[in-house]
């Protein structure tokens, strides 16, 4: 995907307020972001979102607007947000981290003694989290 703008990251964390369906979820950030150039990787786990958005400044703070609007979340809490010179899933305009024993122990080694606790992310590990979550093939592009 080509940018004419800057590039800009967002990295959040927020509680899901019901059960969710990652079906639907996921079909609809596809939508949406193909429309604003958005593309990023999406985390669920026990009722946890993180996720990481990249695109222009104006789309990646239009989404997470939306985001934040949405009544399925909750407690939404800005890991990152800043100017990058690179795409990380640039041929994603949303994919699905599969939770396995090796995205585990990824997540581990970047939250120590917090379990498997998506929202306790130490925002100064949350991207090099998903770039070594990026570097795996336990991402799932088509389906939850």
């Amino acid at each position: 995907m080509q940018d004419s703008k800057p590039l800009h990251r967002l990295i959040y964390t927020s509680r899901a307020n019901n059960p969710i369906d990652t079906a639907t979820i996921l079909t609809q950030a596809r939508r949406n972001n193909a429309e604003l150039g958005i593309t990023g990787g999406l985390a669920l786990l026990d009722g946890t979102f993180i996720q990481y958005l990249e695109g222009s400044e104006g789309a990646v703070n239009d989404i997470f607007s939306r985001i934040c609007r949405d009544p399925r979340h909750r407690d939404v809490r800005v890991l990152e947000q800043r100017a990058v010179s690179q795409r990380m899933f640039g041929d994603w305009s949303m994919t699905f981290l599969a939770w396995t024993d090796r995205t585990k122990l990824i997540f581990r080694s970047f939250s120590p003694g917090l379990g498997l606790d998506l929202y306790e992310t130490d925002p100064m590990t949350a991207a090099p989290l998903f770039r070594a979550w990026a570097a795996t093939e336990d991402w799932k592009p088509l389906a939850p």
